[in-house]
């Protein structure tokens, strides 16, 4: 079972996001990867060129990101990232659905795998503090959604109040959420 944080992120919020990532030397991969794709660092400046619903940030120095190829499908002759094995978080962001509202996101992980000797999915212990960095940053940066359960940036917070932003949870029937005090 993963690990996850739900978000609430505009534009300004995920460039903020990024800049506190920056100095964690994270690389970005999109969810299907093309063949001798080369993977652009986290930082303040990739967020505004984000073009994809999801993607994945990879510490590769707590080891390689592990791949295979799409044998079958739309996506024949790319590349999947293997979660288990690699030292990934599954970056899924916040963004604006037709209507206008802004649907949650959220940070996944798998965590719960060890590093033990013998465990050959082990995921690397950094990898559990880099995430807590993150919840942490969360938590300091952030304001607590009403009802809880989400992070809600401060420009998402600011246009929820001020401009009527209406905040939804992902989903098919995805609840509105508002911001805590």
């Amino acid at each position: 079972m993963g690990t996850t944080v739900h978000y609430f992120m505009l534009p300004e919020d995920e460039a903020a996001f990024f800049g506190a990532l920056a100095r964690q030397a994270l690389t970005v991969y999109p969810e299907i990867v093309p063949p001798g794709y080369a993977a652009p660092a986290a930082e303040r400046e990739l967020a505004s060129r984000l073009e994809l619903p999801a993607y994945y940030l990879a510490a590769e120095r707590f080891g390689p990101v592990v791949v295979h190829p799409v044998k079958r499908g739309p996506h024949k002759g790319m590349l999947a990232i293997e979660e288990i094995p690699s030292p990934v978080l599954h970056y899924e962001r916040s963004l604006r659905n037709e209507a206008g509202e802004l649907v949650a996101g959220r940070l996944w992980a798998e965590l719960e795998v060890t590093d033990a000797p013998g465990d050959r999915f082990g995921k690397h212990r950094g990898l559990r503090a880099l995430f807590l960095e993150v919840q942490e940053w969360m938590h300091k940066s952030c304001r607590r959604s009403e009802p809880k359960g989400h992070w809600v940036g401060p420009a998402a917070a600011r246009a929820w109040k001020g401009e009527g932003l209406v905040l939804r949870e992902a989903g098919h029937r995805g609840r509105t959420v508002g911001v805590w005090r």
